[in-house]
């Protein structure tokens, strides 16, 4: 399964000498909440509120953090990622999946994140993005 991995992005760019990631054309367009740092910790309620594609996308965060093993989180995740068209097969992205695999949300324009909580209140979230990407597909 192919994952779309934003920090190894940011790596690569480090590593090769450059100092910013180009965005596709269109992304002077995207709204200022996804150049703007998280404000809030973000909790298992708040799942309900987000995007099909920020499902997907913190799905990939709570795999690649073991919170959900491959067994349950995999194929659940390439279902989703197919229905909602979050990780597209154009070089445009979809910043709600990329925003969800960095462990934060996207609600109603603020941004919250995951990554503050410690493991077993992660753990809580992943569960209920687990839950809700089921009820995706």
């Amino acid at each position: 399964m192919t994952r779309f991995y934003l920090r190894v992005l940011g790596v690569a760019s480090i590593i090769a000498g450059t100092s910013s990631v180009v965005l596709p054309a269109h992304a002077a367009d995207l709204p200022a909440v996804y150049g703007q740092a998280p404000t809030a910790v973000a909790s298992s309620a708040d799942v309900a509120s987000v995007s099909p594609a920020n499902v997907a996308g913190l799905l990939n965060y709570c795999v690649e953090t073991n919170l959900v093993s491959h067994d349950d989180g995999d194929s659940l995740q390439a279902a989703v990622n197919a229905k909602t068209n979050a990780v597209p097969n154009d070089q445009n992205g979809n910043m709600d999946y990329a925003i969800g695999t960095t462990g934060e949300f996207l609600i109603s324009g603020k941004r919250s994140t995951i990554t503050s909580l410690d493991q077993p209140a992660q753990g809580k979230v992943c569960s209920s993005v687990l839950t809700r990407a089921k009820s995706l597909i």
